[in-house]
């Protein structure tokens, strides 16, 4: 599997488990990964659940995030988290 933001593949999705409506996974981030750090940690930050406001609306609108599969079938899902430590990374099927 792997991650798009619009056009742009962020990276491959390994290990991927599903419960119900979630999926998680590791992800392998690629170079354009490094463009989405910001935005991901603030995602992530339940310390300051206000941090992803100063980013652009294309960022937060789920219609611009979606897996593509092992068969190459796109799926969309909601604005995926991912943890830089560790590179978790877990979404909702839309």
């Amino acid at each position: 599997m792997f991650l798009y933001y619009q056009n742009e593949c962020l990276g491959k999705i390994e290990g991927v488990a599903v419960e119900g409506p979630w999926a998680y996974g590791k992800i392998i981030p690629n170079e354009k990964m490094e463009n989405f750090k910001d935005f991901f940690r603030a995602v992530v930050d339940e310390d300051n659940p206000s941090a992803i406001e100063k980013f652009d609306d294309d960022l937060l609108d789920d219609d611009n995030w979606f897996i593509v599969d092992d068969e190459y079938k796109k799926v969309g899902i909601s604005l995926p988290g991912i943890y830089e430590e560790d590179n978790e990374i877990n979404w909702r099927w839309r």
